[in-house]
């Protein structure tokens, strides 16, 4: 009776042991499958950003007596390093600055020398493209500071060390479906140079592209 128990305890063990190990096999593959999925949608959803400069690093003034106008103009260039997803940039609001004023002022309409409303702008994956944005300044609180106004239209001057905030709502388009929207996405570029036509020697001081640092990777840093 012992030989037949022990027999039969052995015959159970070893009749066990196949179920055991499919079930860690299972257990082993279901927590590859749950990794990779996971991976997958950090991948999809990763925080890529668009990238900004300033083209030549400068904004141009141009006066223009018979309107009694100084017209700005910025290039602005952006890059998506994306592979996967396009980017739009939209609703665009871009403040300028003299250097004695905070870039993250709370109330940059107020603080600013001049504001510009550059066009929506879509990058394709790994793509780069620029727009040309343009305003006019006019003797007027309400559009520009007149100190400013009487330098670049009256003295046709430089200001040097200014910087431009560039606020607008950042969309990112994955092929899934899945979009990822971030209003308020700020960049601030720094220094620039206001005034001259680009190219020229007024502008001389600014002949490399500015990049722009986002507000996020600041906060970060």
């Amino acid at each position: 009776m012992e030989a037949n128990g022990g027999s039969g305890g052995q015959g159970q063990s070893t009749f066990r042991w196949p179920d055991a190990v499919r079930y860690v096999v299972a257990t082993v593959v279901t927590v590859l499958i749950v990794a990779v999925i996971a991976n997958a949608i950090k991948v999809v959803l990763r925080p890529d950003s668009l990238r900004l400069w300033i083209v030549e690093g400068s904004v141009s003034s141009t006066p223009v007596p018979g309107k009694k106008v100084v017209t700005l103009g910025a290039n602005l260039q952006a890059w998506n390093p994306s592979g996967r997803a396009r980017m739009y940039f939209l609703d665009i609001t871009a403040y300028i600055f003299d250097n004695k004023t905070m870039q993250a002022t709370a109330t940059p309409e107020e603080d600013c020398i001049i504001l510009f409303h550059p066009a929506d702008i879509a990058v394709a994956q790994q793509s780069m493209v620029q727009t040309i944005t343009q305003v006019n300044g006019t003797n007027d609180e309400s559009t520009m500071t007149p100190f400013y106004f009487h330098m670049l239209y009256k003295e046709r001057g430089v200001i040097r060390d200014a910087a431009m905030r560039v606020v607008g709502t950042l969309v990112t388009e994955v092929r899934s479906g899945i979009n990822r929207t971030r209003p308020g996405t700020t960049y601030y570029c720094w220094p620039l140079v206001v005034g001259g036509s680009h190219g020229d020697k007024a502008s001389s001081g600014a002949s490399q592209d500015m990049r722009c640092t986002e507000s996020a990777d600041i906060q970060s840093a």
